[in-house]
């Protein structure tokens, strides 16, 4: 399918239109362009094969994982956490493999502040490491550790995996539920004592707002000097909200899942996030979006999670229509009827016949399906699949359509 190219005053004024997308030319306006503060470049962190596979009842096999960390790098992801290699044997095998694989993304481990969770990692061969610990008021008291206790793990954990030669990152988690007096204690101590390569801002129970979890983020920014990530979880649907919130206020890195798997309601959806910053904010993002489908369709296998079919940009009906009007426009013209074309992120277009059905869409599925009707003809068909429709209380599928062209054609 063509694509609509949007020339003239729309892009002269902004980046909400170009070859496939149009959206709103108000996220532009200069009022709005003032208040944010983007880095350079959004670095993507990639959790699929480590807190994705933290979803109930999913595991994924070692060549799976392989699978799914050479399509993430097809598609261009700047770094892949590639699981936690004490976990079991298959899983420390998987982590090797993914580290030998000889890809562009960076290849990094997940551990706790254990030193031989690190030793572990280092046996991997991969090139960094997330050391995790507990800095949430609840964690803490889950743990039962005081706060000393952290800073001295932490400090020691951390300080073994530098001078071992990985690039290391501290993820304090329950961040979004810290005493923050506290936690910047502990993150001024890391910095001073062990000089780590990034500090992960954490909102492990998906608990902040948007907005609350921008001010945790800008308070860790102005206790630390190192680069920050952002890793937020989906329990109130706004886990993509809440970490472009963190990155509005001093975060660089955003930890993502394909098709945002992860615990309970999952975490910040890669896909998701991608189409946010490149078409809603303008942002320069490299990856090969034609590939997302792909890359979610592999991920919906192998990790056997249903998606819903309105899921955003890669569900298998999100750019399905029924509705007889909203399929009249779009066929008129199809660019001023969605804000991105499927073919974007290698997703299509599709038509349901039905009781919502206009005579546009019988046109549509004719044509699809290569039968021919007269004006006449197609009224009676569209009468015909409303009835079948509301009588069977659902769409018509092709087959059926077919058979009620047949029989109207016929007489």
């Amino acid at each position: 399918m063509e694509t609509t190219q949007v020339k003239g005053n729309e892009l002269e004024q902004g980046k909400w239109a170009g070859d496939g997308y149009w959206v709103s030319n108000y996220n532009f306006d200069e009022d709005v362009i003032s208040k944010l503060h983007f880095p350079k470049e959004v670095i993507f962190h990639d959790v699929t094969l480590r807190d994705g596979e933290q979803t109930p009842g999913v595991v994924l096999r070692k060549n799976e994982k392989i699978e799914i960390a050479r399509k993430l790098d097809e598609v261009r992801i700047h770094r892949i956490e590639a699981g936690m290699p004490v976990v079991s044997q298959d899983d420390f095998d998987a982590v090797k493999e993914i580290a030998h694989l000889g890809l562009d993304a960076k290849v990094v481990a997940f551990s706790r502040l254990v030193k031989e969770d690190i030793e572990t990692a280092l046996r991997c061969d991969v090139e960094g490491i997330i050391c995790e610990g507990p800095v949430g008021v609840p964690k803490l008291k889950q743990f039962n550790w005081s706060n000393e206790q952290v800073i001295d793990r932490a400090v020691d954990a951390i300080d073994f995996a530098k001078k071992h030669g990985l690039w290391t990152a501290f993820f304090g988690v329950d961040g979004s539920r810290s005493d923050f007096s506290f936690y910047k204690e502990l993150l001024q101590e890391v910095s001073e004592k062990c000089h780590p390569d990034s500090f992960v801002v954490v909102d492990t129970f998906g608990c902040a707002s948007p907005e609350g979890f921008g001010k945790l983020v800008s308070e860790v920014r102005a206790s630390v000097k190192e680069p920050l990530e952002v890793h937020t979880h989906n329990d109130f649907g706004l886990g993509i909200a809440t970490a472009l919130a963190g990155i509005q206020n001093g975060a660089s890195v955003v930890h993502t899942s394909v098709n945002g798997i992860g615990e309970r309601s999952g975490n910040a959806s890669f896909e998701e996030m991608a189409v946010s910053l490149r078409f809603l904010y303008g942002q320069p993002v490299r990856f090969d979006f034609s590939k997302f489908k792909e890359l979610s369709n592999l991920v919906q296998r192998d990790s056997k999670v249903p998606l819903a079919p309105n899921k955003p940009v890669v569900g298998d009906r999100v750019f399905t229509r029924e509705a007889g009007i909203s399929i009249a426009g779009w066929m008129k013209y199809n660019l001023g009827s969605e804000s991105y074309l499927p073919e974007l992120v290698g997703n299509k277009h599709g038509v349901f016949v039905g009781k919502k059905s206009g005579t546009h869409s019988i046109e549509w599925k004719m044509k699809e399906l290569g039968i021919h009707a007269t004006d006449d003809q197609i009224i009676k068909i569209l009468a015909e699949v409303k009835k079948r429709s509301e009588e069977k209380k659902s769409n018509i599928e092709d087959d059926e359509f077919r058979s009620i062209v047949k029989s109207v054609v016929s007489d």
